[in-house]
């Protein structure tokens, strides 16, 4: 059967078949486009103060690219639950430092990645401070690792925010292996571990990071003070 036209209706049909067969092949590519894009966190959590690196540092080649993405790829894999890799950098005086090794010393210990340029990062260390001078005896440390691209800048920094814990370099920004591993594309970052490398929580702010330290152990400091029970 024709048209008018001369066009028979069951030409139209497929016409119109391969037309929305078309719209939903780009529906769907589209949709698998979003889904890549968000896929990826670009932003710190909610609540968190950080400085992202791409706009402070340079950052435009494919290479120091590929580098974020790979960061941010380790960043959603460690993840409470997980453990920590260990990694060996030097202190100020060029002594090498393990980070399992201060952890066979340490039941609780946050590593924190900062700059000396970084006023998020500094802002935390008075608070710090406080927590390592209440529970340093109990076993809580911090590993701050600078991310600075000179000694000298790191040097300033550590003297003029008179860093007192297990302070560490790696001074190659974003493209140090560690950072790499620890998924650092903004800072502060910061994982809290326990002695066996764990992650316990990740990327908390100080006020919660305080509220975390001070329940763990004042709980363990209940749990050793009370009596015990004949059953």
């Amino acid at each position: 059967m024709k048209t008018d036209h001369g066009v028979s209706i069951s030409s139209k049909i497929i016409l119109i078949f391969i037309g929305l067969l078309g719209v939903a092949i780009a529906l769907v590519s589209c949709a698998q486009s979003v889904k890549l894009k968000v896929s990826i966190p670009t932003e710190p959590a909610a609540g968190c103060e950080h400085i992202p690196l791409n706009e402070v540092l340079p950052g435009h080649t494919t290479k120091e690219k590929s580098y974020r993405i790979e960061q941010q790829r380790n960043d959603k894999l460690l993840i409470p639950g997980q453990k920590v890799p260990d990694f060996t950098l030097v202190n100020l005086e060029g002594e090498e430092v393990s980070l399992f090794k201060v952890l066979e010393e340490s039941n609780t210990v946050l590593v924190d990645f900062w700059a000396s340029w970084c006023g998020p990062c500094v802002a935390n260390f008075p608070k710090l401070k406080e927590l390592r001078n209440t529970y340093g005896e109990e076993g809580f440390e911090v590993v701050t690792i600078s991310v600075d691209t000179s000694h000298e800048d790191w040097s300033t920094g550590s003297v003029e925010h008179e860093i007192p814990w297990i302070n560490l370099g790696e001074l190659e920004s974003w493209d140090g292996e560690v950072a790499t591993m620890y998924g650092v594309h903004f800072i502060p970052k910061s994982y809290l571990v326990d002695g066996d490398g764990c992650i316990l929580q990740k990327d908390l702010p100080i006020d919660l990071l305080e509220e975390v330290i001070i329940s763990k152990f004042d709980e363990a400091v209940d749990e050793e003070s009370s009596p015990e029970t004949d059953l």
